[in-house]
Protein backbone atom coordinates (compact mmCIF):
# COMPACT_ATOMS: atom_id res chain seq x y z
CA UNK A 1 0.00 0.00 0.00
CA UNK A 2 1.26 3.41 -1.19
CA UNK A 3 0.98 6.47 1.34
CA UNK A 4 0.36 9.70 -1.37
CA UNK A 5 0.58 12.32 1.47
CA UNK A 6 1.89 12.10 4.85
CA UNK A 7 1.24 14.72 7.24
CA UNK A 8 1.97 15.21 11.14
CA UNK A 9 0.74 18.04 12.59
CA UNK A 10 2.06 18.87 16.76
CA UNK A 11 -0.77 20.97 18.69
CA UNK A 12 0.98 22.21 21.52
CA UNK A 13 -1.30 23.88 24.36
CA UNK A 14 1.08 23.89 26.89
CA UNK A 15 2.06 20.07 26.96
CA UNK A 16 2.73 17.12 24.75
CA UNK A 17 2.02 13.83 26.69
CA UNK A 18 2.07 10.69 23.95
CA UNK A 19 2.35 10.89 20.24
CA UNK A 20 1.43 8.77 17.59
CA UNK A 21 2.69 8.21 13.95
CA UNK A 22 0.93 6.26 11.54
CA UNK A 23 3.69 4.96 9.34
CA UNK A 24 3.40 2.59 6.29
CA UNK A 25 0.47 1.00 7.47
CA UNK A 26 1.85 0.38 10.95
CA UNK A 27 0.54 2.13 14.22
CA UNK A 28 3.43 3.14 16.27
CA UNK A 29 2.73 4.81 19.77
CA UNK A 30 4.56 5.68 22.69
CA UNK A 31 4.50 8.02 25.73
CA UNK A 32 7.16 9.69 27.26
CA UNK A 33 8.10 13.24 29.52
CA UNK A 34 5.94 15.88 29.30
CA UNK A 35 7.07 18.90 27.48
CA UNK A 36 5.78 22.13 29.04
CA UNK A 37 6.29 26.12 27.74
CA UNK A 38 7.26 28.73 30.82
CA UNK A 39 6.58 31.95 29.31
CA UNK A 40 6.65 35.49 30.56
CA UNK A 41 5.83 39.30 29.01
CA UNK A 42 9.46 41.48 29.17
CA UNK A 43 10.18 45.27 28.56
CA UNK A 44 13.34 44.67 26.32
CA UNK A 45 14.52 41.56 24.26
CA UNK A 46 18.06 41.46 25.94
CA UNK A 47 15.79 41.13 29.26
CA UNK A 48 13.82 38.49 27.93
CA UNK A 49 16.67 36.80 26.20
CA UNK A 50 18.55 37.07 30.26
CA UNK A 51 15.59 35.73 31.65
CA UNK A 52 15.47 32.88 29.70
CA UNK A 53 18.79 31.84 29.99
CA UNK A 54 19.22 32.03 33.74
CA UNK A 55 15.40 30.43 34.35
CA UNK A 56 16.61 27.42 32.67
CA UNK A 57 20.04 27.00 33.11
CA UNK A 58 20.71 27.12 29.83
CA UNK A 59 23.35 28.07 27.16
CA UNK A 60 21.48 30.23 24.21
CA UNK A 61 22.04 29.05 20.36
CA UNK A 62 20.25 31.55 18.37
CA UNK A 63 18.87 30.68 14.90
CA UNK A 64 16.64 33.94 14.06
CA UNK A 65 18.32 36.82 15.66
CA UNK A 66 16.48 40.41 14.56
CA UNK A 67 16.35 43.12 16.69
CA UNK A 68 12.33 42.02 16.74
CA UNK A 69 13.06 38.53 17.32
CA UNK A 70 15.16 36.15 18.44
CA UNK A 71 14.81 32.46 18.88
CA UNK A 72 16.10 29.02 18.78
CA UNK A 73 17.17 26.16 20.71
CA UNK A 74 18.88 26.33 24.56
CA UNK A 75 22.25 23.71 24.75
CA UNK A 76 19.45 20.66 26.07
CA UNK A 77 18.03 21.33 22.56
CA UNK A 78 14.69 22.62 23.84
CA UNK A 79 13.13 25.47 22.13
CA UNK A 80 12.99 29.17 23.30
CA UNK A 81 12.26 32.36 21.52
CA UNK A 82 11.65 36.36 22.15
CA UNK A 83 9.33 37.96 20.08
CA UNK A 84 8.12 41.67 19.97
CA UNK A 85 4.29 42.28 20.42
CA UNK A 86 2.18 45.22 20.52
CA UNK A 87 -1.24 45.68 22.00
CA UNK A 88 -3.36 48.43 22.27
CA UNK A 89 -3.66 48.07 26.10
CA UNK A 90 -0.19 46.86 27.05
CA UNK A 91 1.56 49.13 24.60
CA UNK A 92 5.01 47.29 23.21
CA UNK A 93 6.82 44.39 24.67
CA UNK A 94 8.66 41.52 24.25
CA UNK A 95 7.37 37.75 24.83
CA UNK A 96 9.35 35.33 25.78
CA UNK A 97 9.12 31.42 25.89
CA UNK A 98 11.30 28.25 26.30
CA UNK A 99 9.96 24.46 26.55
CA UNK A 100 11.31 22.51 29.73
CA UNK A 101 10.95 18.47 29.89
CA UNK A 102 9.13 17.13 33.37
Amino acid sequence: MRISENIIALIMNRSVTCFSILLASSLISGCGKTDEVMSAKFETLQGCLSAIENSSGQKLKPITDTTTEVSGSLANGKAFGCKQKESGTQGTYFEGWYIVTE
